[in-house]
């Protein structure tokens, strides 16, 4: 069960589609985001949230991993041919292979069930404001790698990259490291937007399938190094 708790009232706006076969709990969620201007679209079955999702626009997908006629992450790639939405993965899952599934196949945060509301709406919210910073920013260059931020995109030569939003934080966060290199709780609390737990591996699967997706540099080998002891550091 959620645990609902009393925020306080925000000002911002955004429209959520959440599919979610659990009618009570998707309603409760619907009510109470309200309170906080977040109009909430519920779809419960995949078939129906494909169709929706090609006639109309969101800010943000919530999407829930267990779903009638098949599950979230079977639906991940086509939400991703869609569009490029930030979408958030409901589990009850605990297994850590079956999270990092998600963020493999394109998702940009999940949270676990049971969640407080007050870690959702902070969610919502962190990646309604990264998506929004992403869109409006401009282009950022390094040696043969050109980043658009507004539209989560690199460029190497005459190759295109699609990113998730994301992705795109982490790589406009390195390109602009002024010690040439990023601590993990910086990239967590700057590009994820919550502290470093131990058990957290989200960040090491985004860098992860960001090196898968940009492949090495042609002279200087890995574009993102590791440096043990303080974090990450893109090569330059």
């Amino acid at each position: 069960m959620v645990q609902l708790k009393n925020i306080t009232n925000s000002s911002f706006d955004m429209t959520v589609l959440l599919i979610d076969d659990d009618e009570k709990l998707a309603n409760g969620l619907k009510a109470f985001l309200k309170k906080f201007n977040i109009k909430v679209m519920l779809e419960h079955r995949i078939a129906t949230a494909e169709k929706k999702l090609r006639r109309s626009s969101f800010d943000i997908i919530l999407l829930d991993v267990m779903l009638p006629g098949g599950n979230g992450f079977d639906f991940l790639p086509k939400i991703r041919e869609i569009c490029d939405t930030p979408v958030i993965m409901l589990t009850a899952l605990d297994e850590e292979e079956e999270l990092i599934n998600g963020l493999n196949l394109g998702a940009d945060d999940y949270i676990t069930k049971p969640f407080s509301a007050t870690e959702l709406v902070a969610r919502l919210r962190a990646q309604n404001r990264r998506h929004s910073l992403i869109k409006e920013g401009p282009q950022t260059v390094l040696d043969d790698l050109e980043l658009y931020r507004n539209q989560s995109m690199v460029r190497i030569g005459e190759q295109t990259i699609n990113l998730t939003d994301v992705e795109s934080q982490i790589m406009l966060l390195l390109l602009n490291a002024e010690d040439n290199y990023l601590s993990r709780d910086y990239l967590y609390n700057h590009a994820l937007n919550r502290d470093m737990t131990p058990e957290d591996r989200s960040l090491d699967v985004h860098i992860s399938n960001i090196r898968r997706k940009l492949g090495p540099h042609p002279n200087k080998g890995n574009r993102i190094i590791a440096k043990r002891g303080k974090g990450y550091v893109l090569t330059k």
